[in-house]
């Protein structure tokens, strides 16, 4: 690997790490960022934003090193040094865990739903919404009416105003959690990245295209081989939509179906992602078999139970309650492997001895009480919602868990995660609904919206950021003012593009992606356990202590037996690859065999061609997100 000094005398003369103008840019960067991803995905729904490498941040890199090459030809000393271009970057990122299907936009879906679709047959406004605080969801019928419709500007009184308090709350709650989330990423940086030294799969790609993983990335044939594969049958896939007699090679997911016991208990999906193939060359091998593995196990199981009578019992094979178990057991487990780091940190912090934070994005001693704080903080919030304390407490500290959980697993594997089960929606019914009570029913329900899935979540990314830094070697400290502001404007960013587009296309009338479906699954739910209520279920709980401990006996097995392949963090993201399992199994295959008969040196030589295969289906993507937003229309999306 070449010496980031090396490379930056390569490009141009190296600058300070964070410069005005990077952070500038970003900043002007992040709002037309978060539009184009709302339009995309709002109006069109062709997501950009779903896997763990978001696709806008990497073609607006692109973008940029092409502008780069240009300006050093005419004036050497405008080009944007390598650690500008990883500024920008890691701004745009950043927005990308706002301005999200997943975030964003499940909130504008939760804020807007109820209102208008209460009925006198679903009583929701006996039941529900009079226990909703004024200031947590829109309640004006006529903005929100104009808001389903569309064909009306945001920019007036009548339609902006009722939506000014309900944003407010919510950005504060945004600014808390994000806070939250990074003094606790500050606290794990360097036993995680430098201690441990994680893989950080996800990191591999900026740091290539910026020149940090080999000075001549861009003369290797197979890196253009790589990107040319997925631009033409992108190109093809798209055109074919529109005409369907020319030829292509469909590489979305499909299903197959079965008819025949035991196997129409299940469906199989099949698909061919391009840049999940490239991105998971760079996820360690018995993470790739354990992933596709443990789909096809919760798969296995439904047809097992068809043999052996368990298919009658509801809600078998209880894959959200596995979830439960699976997730919380690596998130202590994750917790467990860096007891030594926090108890040296917080004998040091007690004991007002040195603590070595002098690299580190903010003093131990702030982002130890910024996580207490923020901590508090989400605890009051859910309280001022109508929770009691013992139910909000348990709902922030699931979250943080899991959240260090997935941390975990994006660092040591850079696997897509899509998580059920967990949020207190579903795990406050593991117990009798009656016992927990209608307020904290509802306050469960107002979660749903930034827990659901959790794909574009934010802690993995701010991470990964440090991580960009340590590559570079730029100290974490210069990262701090690019976040904080990039966390900032997102936040609001992220919102107003939703509503922008909303207001303007109609979210129900035109509007592809807009989140009816977050606020069906918040009020539907609530509808039917308030109504009907969810008594204890022990099947439901030894799914949950069963699967806790698999998770558990297959981290035993692991730090003891090199030789076993079965990884836990496998059996937390893989049931739930429902789109890209199948890449997982042909890349672990293609890996499998290159180690095998070709050796280390043969892997390595393979990489560009891999990279190529994730910038052609993002360039392919991003093209046809662009194409569909100027001629209207819902053109051809790489993934989903």
């Amino acid at each position: 690997m070449s010496s980031p000094p090396a490379l930056a005398a390569a490009q141009a003369p190296r600058p300070r790490a964070v410069t005005p103008r990077a952070v500038l840019l970003g900043l002007a960067l992040i709002p037309l960022n978060a539009y184009w991803v709302i339009q995309s995905e709002l109006r069109w729904y062709m997501i950009l934003t779903l896997n763990p490498l978001f696709v806008t941040p990497v073609v607006f890199l692109l973008l940029l090193l092409a502008v780069n090459a240009l300006l050093r030809v005419v004036r050497r000393s405008w080009a944007l040094s390598t650690a500008e271009l990883l500024v920008v970057y890691v701004m745009l990122t950043i927005s990308c865990t706002v301005a999200t299907h997943d975030f964003a936009i499940n909130l504008i879906g939760a804020l807007s739903y109820g209102v208008p679709y209460a009925r006198p047959e679903n009583r929701w406004e006996e039941t529900i919404l009079p226990y909703i605080p004024q200031w947590a969801i829109v309640r004006d019928r006529h903005a929100l009416e104009a808001f389903m419709d569309g064909g009306v500007s945001l920019y007036s009184r009548e339609m902006f105003l009722p939506w000014l308090v309900p944003l407010a709350v919510w950005i504060g709650f945004m600014l808390a959690l994000f806070g939250t989330l990074l003094c606790l990423n500050v606290l794990v940086r360097k036993a995680w990245i430098e201690e441990t030294k994680l893989s950080f799969p996800v990191v591999r790609l900026p740091l290539a295209m910026v020149g940090l993983e080999t000075a001549d990335f861009y003369r290797s044939w197979l890196l253009w081989a790589g990107i040319v594969l997925p631009l033409l049958s992108g190109t093809l896939n798209g055109l074919s939509a529109l005409y369907p007699a020319l030829p292509h090679f469909e590489t979305r997911t499909r299903w197959l179906s079965f008819t025949t016991p035991p196997w129409n208990h299940i469906s199989l999906p099949y698909s061919f992602y391009p840049f999940a193939i490239g991105l998971c060359y760079f996820v360690p091998t018995d993470v790739l078999f354990s992933c596709w593995f443990f789909f096809l196990f919760i798969k296995a199981q439904s047809i097992l139970g068809y043999y052996v009578g368990l298919a009658k019992v509801p809600g078998y094979p209880f894959t959200d309650d596995q979830s439960v178990g699976a997730w919380l057991t690596h998130a202590l487990l994750s917790l467990y492997l860096v007891r030594h780091q926090w108890s040296r940190l917080l004998h040091n912090l007690l004991g007002g001895r040195p603590l070595g934070d002098e690299g580190e994005l903010l003093p131990y001693r702030a982002a130890f009480c910024g996580l207490l704080a923020g901590t508090v903080a989400l605890i009051v919030f859910w309280m001022a919602m109508g929770m009691t304390a013992l139910p909000a407490v348990i709902a922030v500290l699931l979250y943080l868990l899991v959240a260090f959980s997935i941390t975990r697993i994006r660092a040591e594997a850079g696997s897509q995660h899509t998580i059920w089960g967990v949020e207190p929606m579903d795990s406050f019914t593991l117990v009798d609904s009656g016992l927990v009570g209608r307020r904290n029913l509802i306050g469960a329900a107002m979660n749903h919206w930034f827990w659901r899935a959790n794909r574009s979540h934010a802690m993995p990314a701010q991470l990964e950021s440090l991580r960009i830094w340590h590559a570079a070697s730029l100290p974490p400290r210069s990262l701090l003012w690019p976040l904080v502001l990039a966390t900032g404007l997102s936040v609001i960013a992220g919102p107003w593009a939703c509503l922008h587009v909303g207001y303007r296309e109609g979210v129900v009338s035109k509007c592809l992606g807009y989140s009816w479906w977050t606020g069906t699954e918040m009020y539907g739910w609530l509808g039917n356990v308030l109504t009907a209520g969810q008594s204890f279920s022990w099947q439901r709980w030894i799914a949950v202590i069963a699967s806790s401990g698999l998770t558990l006996g297959l981290w035993a097995l692991q730090m003891r037996f090199t030789w076993f392949r079965l990884h836990p963090l496998g059996y937390c993201a893989g049931p739930m690859l429902v789109w890209i399992w199948l890449p997982f199994f042909i890349t672990w295959l293609i890996k499998s065999l290159v180690v095998r008969y070709g050796g280390q040196r043969t892997y390595r030589r393979l990489i560009p061609l891999f990279f190529g295969l994730i910038i052609g289906d993002y360039l392919t993507g991003a093209v046809w997100s662009l194409v569909s937003q100027v001629f209207q229309f819902a053109g051809y999306q790489i993934f989903h």
